[in-house]
């Protein structure tokens, strides 16, 4: 009988994938032999690609797809792996448990909650859920209605999942990083008992404890261990720079305890999440902890021109710590990056705009321009400029900037002065005083719309009674404030306005309401900037108002616009790209960060973090900074220093330039300059 061939088999298919799809380095990654091994992937070295063809080779080898366990940090990325596996492997894909470390310990622990106490039907909270038990354990603690100014939830809330994830008592953590709360160390200590004790007894786990509790699982329960480490005879982790305390011991232990066969992706020059609880060493001293593992370096990088591939290179090359890198570009030649120094951040927001409508005006979209800055706060004259010209941008650092919290109520506080019956904006600035809830406010405002003269109401003795016993001296308080902001005529000078503000109570409040509020107190201190080159309070205030209504399509549609500037940070930034990107604001104090650089190790994680901003670029990279920056509003000019990440690079990597200022540059002549 005749034999015929079949031409191609699944096993010969891939090999011809291999060949064709993956360069040497990839290939030689994606083929390591079973064990413990590390590939350190440079940006746009095609990480994915060789993470989903490890995948497809395992499985080829006749490893059963629902015995590898492949973990990323978003179900984006766990999705689009899949995807890709499923024409090399077919619908066999969908067997690989493949997701966040959340979603696979959710999976997990379902299987075994009995063990831990809880339920298999156990909920899972949300961050509304979690704060609303977080203030009930607080007041089981005893740790509010003491009538001191107490944490706030939202607080208490971070410092029991930061101390979590890293695995240190929350003493320590809050001596490190909160000093301030140092008084309350012993309370908060008791507090996260207390929720602990509620999430259990109401059958509930928060997102730390899907990692928490699965972590307890196999450190506690020895057949549990045996049990999920024989399920899974490879383990992979994408972005292994990102893993925390809990997370990296979850999987070594799985690991040892099984087959022992790891693979872990990541870049250690990308480790920009210490603030979050990652750990730095769980990549850099993986060959450490597992002697003889496989070492392999993706450094070809298809993403960027050979000259921002060479500035990225000579950038990392400073930093003391991390595996060498020999980072090359695949593509062919491009223009240096460009560095620019402006007279000040004006003229610096204003040369970026130009920019940005001269790149338009060549062909290329809006969409595939990004502005990438260290603070959220260094952007603020930006989208001032941005506004004023007309250009169209999403935010993807947060909100944008003037639909933020604590800038309406900055806003709020500038409308009343504008209009004193404007009952939004005395409802939102009353409901900010300790002890006013919306009944009071309600009847606060009655009073003024009654009055003839509502400035004159609030200061009124008959005010004062509407108010209860404890809030009678915040709200004195709030009053002298607003004498102080009239005084300032703020109807004719918006900034002093903004400067009397900051000057008075509500710096407090938003230490006492917001998270962050260092950054927030910046974001309102560049606002008084921003603010600086408007003569009339009036149209100030109407620009933001009416710019919200034309320009804030991102905050209610689920679908970006595709011709839209991207403004964001670099942190949320990290995994794009785009054609040309903006990095603004590149002194010293602001990149690297004043307070970052103090820390051990701090230098070398802003310096990353750099590196992960120019990384971005496909074929334009374009760095800027003022010459000098003003401290608040008509306030002192400082001469900045330029970034020690631009001065210690060769010349010859970039090329300089200097922005010529111009009378009324970028805003028309309408706007007085600083002076």
């Amino acid at each position: 009988m005749r034999k015929i061939r079949l031409k191609s088999t699944p096993a010969s298919r891939l090999e011809e994938h291999l060949l064709r799809e993956l360069n040497e380095q990839q290939r030689a990654a994606a083929a390591a032999p079973d064990g413990y091994n590390l590939i350190l992937a440079g940006p746009g070295s095609g990480k994915t690609r060789v993470i989903t063809y490890r995948v497809a080779c395992l499985i080829a080898s006749g490893v059963p797809p629902e015995a590898i366990m492949l973990v990323t940090f978003t179900r984006r990325a766990a999705r689009e792996m899949v995807h890709r596996l499923d024409p090399l492997i077919g619908d066999r894909a969908a067997r690989v448990w493949a997701g966040t470390f959340h979603h696979i310990g959710n999976r997990l622990l379902r299987r075994s909650a009995a063990l831990l106490g809880y339920r298999p039907n156990f909920t899972i909270l949300d961050g509304e859920d979690q704060l609303d038990l977080i203030r009930l354990a607080m007041d089981d603690a005893q740790i509010s209605g003491t009538g001191k100014m107490s944490p706030r939830p939202a607080e208490v809330l971070h410092l029991i999942s930061f101390a979590a994830n890293i695995r240190r008592p929350i003493g320590e953590v809050i001596a490190d990083r909160h000093p301030d709360l140092a008084e309350w160390a012993e309370s908060i200590a008791k507090v996260g008992q207390a929720y602990a004790a509620r999430k259990l007894s109401s059958n509930c786990m928060d997102y730390d404890d899907l990692l928490l509790q699965w972590s307890r699982l196999i450190d506690e329960f020895p057949e549990e261990r045996k049990r999920q480490a024989s399920l899974f005879r490879h383990l992979l982790i994408d972005e292994m720079q990102d893993t925390n305390a809990v997370q990296v011991k979850i999987l070594e232990q799985l690991a040892e305890s099984g087959a022992g066969n790891l693979t872990a992706v990541g870049d250690d020059a990308q480790s920009i999440y210490k603030f979050r609880g990652a750990n730095y060493d769980n990549i850099l001293q993986f060959a450490d902890r597992h002697p003889g593992a496989g070492i392999f370096r993706l450094e070809i990088n298809y993403r960027s021109t050979p000259q921002i591939v060479a500035l990225t290179r000579a950038s990392i090359a400073h930093n003391q710590t991390g595996f060498p890198k020999e980072l090359q570009s695949a593509r062919s030649d491009g223009v240096l990056p460009l560095v620019v120094s402006a007279d000040d951040a004006y003229d610096e927001s204003a040369f970026l705009c130009d920019q940005i409508l001269d790149q338009r005006d060549r062909g290329l979209a809006l969409g595939e321009m990004a502005v990438l800055y260290r603070n959220h706060y260094d952007s603020i004259l930006l989208q001032g400029e941005l506004l004023a010209r007309g250009i169209p941008y999403t935010i993807r650092s947060g909100l944008r900037f003037f639909e933020q919290a604590h800038i309406k109520d900055v806003l709020a506080h500038l409308r009343i002065v504008v209009n004193p019956r404007d009952e939004a904006s005395w409802r939102r600035l009353l409901l900010l005083i300790p002890g006013v809830g919306p009944a009071k406010a309600s009847a606060l405002f009655d009073l003024l719309a009654k009055s003839d003269n509502p400035t004159a109401a609030i200061e009124s003795a008959g005010a004062m009674a509407i108010l209860p016993p404890r809030s009678k001296g915040f709200f004195a308080g709030f009053v002298a404030d607003l004498r102080k902001l009239r005084a300032t005529d703020p109807e004719s000078h918006p900034a002093a306005a903004i400067g009397a503000i900051l000057k008075g109570g509500y710096p407090s409040v938003v230490k006492q309401k917001y998270e962050r509020p260092e950054n927030r107190i910046a974001d309102i201190e560049q606002f008084a900037l921003l603010a600086d080159k408007y003569e009339s309070l009036d149209r100030l205030i109407a620009d933001l108002i009416l710019a919200g209504d034309i320009y804030g399509m991102d905050t209610v549609s689920t679908e970006e616009p595709k011709d839209v500037l991207v403004l964001s940070t670099i942190h949320q930034a990290k995994g794009l790209e785009w054609s040309h990107v903006f990095i603004p604001r590149m002194v010293e104090e602001s990149f690297p960060h004043r307070r970052a650089i103090e820390e051990p190790g701090g230098e070398e994680e802003e310096r990353r973090i750099f590196y992960v901003g120019i990384s971005r670029a496909r074929d334009e990279l374009t760095i800027s900074y003022p010459l000098c920056l003003p401290r608040g509003a008509r306030g002192p000019v400082v001469f900045t220093t330029p970034s020690r990440f631009l001065t210690e690079l060769e010349p010859s990597l970039y090329e300089r330039a200097q922005v010529e200022s111009s009378a009324g540059a970028g805003s028309g002549g309408s706007w007085p300059r600083l002076a």
